[in-house]
């Protein structure tokens, strides 16, 4: 699904629908064995050429009763997590529906719902903002996937759709939600709609009242335990206790006692030492746990995130710091299979590893080189032996197939006891798969009508292009 969002399809509500239902009953079925996934994203649903959707990769997935993680240990991809999973808090299934979420945002809207600049911001937001609404982005989307989509990115898990099913249910409907709620303003007839709104506010104001009277009621029953003592004033109905008068010098809480001072946020001075010394003494494993342990109660904190950071990196360059040598040593061995191998290896854990990228460019155009030596020492013999199939084999151009098929014939029909040399190879790489070779190409040959040697000498120029692990040309001079 990534890929086609990359592609910059444009989705309908019917499309999303008929995509997410089937994740929405994959994920059902894990929730009821206690199955939480914990990555979900695009990129871990599959699309077969039917278009059917398939939910994947359950790598970082655990169950609920499981102790294999433990609160506060923060698992999946960042864009894609919830509040809770975010702060390491415990999650259920619903941290997997609010990742449903925003995967709807982003196929409704083309956007995704928490954008920013660096990983605090997205956090944050994702943490304690709401997302623009979708018919901002999208005037065209019905406004009732609005309320959908804005209950599934609820930030507290008892807010959301408690499952799937549930919100299948009301993404079916969601063309027709607003519909239902506000009849009113949607009414064509000429009064209508204002008399409608009028009867809905008067109903809301009749319903106050009634909690009002209700809620008065109970705290004035002897059941209830609270009675009006002689010092507590009874409100009448629709009327409110005065607010506790507060001057500017010594501010008090209705109680009369001074305001409780605002908890400290952010690490505590041992936090940070314990993060610069864990981070300094190169225990990574410890300063990622430190880190987590502070994120998990301020998730935006800027030094906690710099040092998870750092952490990850430097783990990422333990691990990849000895198969990078390896494949160093191998490459000065003369070993080049051995090279590419290693730095694949070391590049599928970190793709822009510069030192990776340039060992493998090199060992790898070492190989070619020596593939790309071999066909033009095939093609000489071919000539001495007037093997045409050979020589056209190796071509992935029908233009120069037919000029080649043309010249070779002639001098084959012409001469007898061709012998051909070739010197001063020199073969370039523009990338891992497209390549010049240079050479001098001699050529002597006895004419059958007189006898007579003749020689034909010059530079032959050709472009070549790797086509899966062979070499073949695609043009010549």
């Amino acid at each position: 699904l990534q890929a086609i969002i990359d592609s910059g399809k444009k989705f309908t509500p019917q499309e999303c629908f008929e995509l997410i239902k089937p994740v929405c009953d994959a994920l059902d079925y894990a929730h009821g064995y206690g199955i939480i996934h914990r990555d979900i994203k695009p990129a871990n649903i599959l699309i077969d050429k039917a278009g059917k959707p398939y939910l994947a990769d359950f790598g970082v997935a655990r169950i609920e009763e499981s102790t294999m993680t433990q609160s506060g240990t923060t698992v999946g991809t960042l864009s894609y997590m919830s509040p809770e999973q975010i702060k390491g808090l415990a999650i259920d299934g619903r941290s997997d529906i609010f990742a449903l979420g925003i995967i709807l945002y982003q196929l409704l809207t083309g956007k995704m719902p928490f954008l920013g600049d660096n990983i605090s911001t997205i956090v944050y937001k994702i943490v304690n903002e709401q997302p623009p609404r979708m018919t901002e982005i999208n005037q065209d989307l019905p406004p009732g996937y609005d309320l959908v989509v804005q209950k599934v990115l609820a930030k507290n898990p008892s807010d959301r759709f408690q499952t799937c099913r549930a919100l299948v249910a009301c993404l079916e409907g969601a063309e027709k939600i607003l519909e239902k709620t506000l009849s009113y303003d949607t009414d064509k007839g000429g009064h209508a709609a204002p008399f409608k709104r009028k009867k809905i506010l008067i109903a809301a104001l009749a319903l106050s009242g009634i909690a009002v009277v209700a809620g008065s009621v109970f705290l004035l029953s002897p059941k209830s335990g609270k009675t009006a003592g002689p010092n507590r004033k009874t409100a009448a109905v629709g009327t409110a206790d005065p607010a506790p008068k507060m001057g500017p010098s010594s501010p008090l809480t209705a109680e009369g006692n001074p305001p409780p001072k605002p908890e400290k946020i952010g690490p505590s001075e041992e936090d940070i030492a314990k993060l610069k010394e864990s981070f300094d003494n190169k225990r990574f494993a410890d300063t990622a746990k430190f880190a987590q342990d502070i994120l998990a109660k301020d998730p935006a904190s800027p030094i906690a995130l710099e040092y998870a950071r750092r952490a990850r990196s430097g783990m990422l360059d333990a691990q990849i710091a000895p198969i990078l040598q390896a494949g160093m040593a191998s490459y000065r061995q003369g070993d080049y299979g051995q090279c590419v191998l290693d730095m694949e290896k070391v590049l599928s854990l970190d793709k822009n590893n510069a030192e990776a990228q340039r060992f493998l460019f090199q060992a790898d155009t070492e190989l070619s080189k020596k593939d790309i030596l071999a066909l033009i020492e095939r093609h000489r013999v071919a000539e001495e032996g007037k093997d045409l199939l050979t020589i056209l084999s190796d071509l992935d151009s029908p233009s120069l197939s037919r000029q080649w098929q043309s010249d070779f014939k002639l001098l084959f029909n012409a001469y007898d006891g061709i012998k051909a040399s070739i010197s001063a190879i020199s073969v370039t790489f523009s990338s891992r798969t497209e390549a010049t070779a240079r050479f001098s190409h001699l050529l002597t040959a006895v004419y059958k009508k007189d006898g007579k040697k003749e020689f034909f000498e010059g530079i032959k120029t050709w472009q070549l292009r790797k086509k899966e692990k062979a070499w073949i040309l695609t043009s010549a001079d």
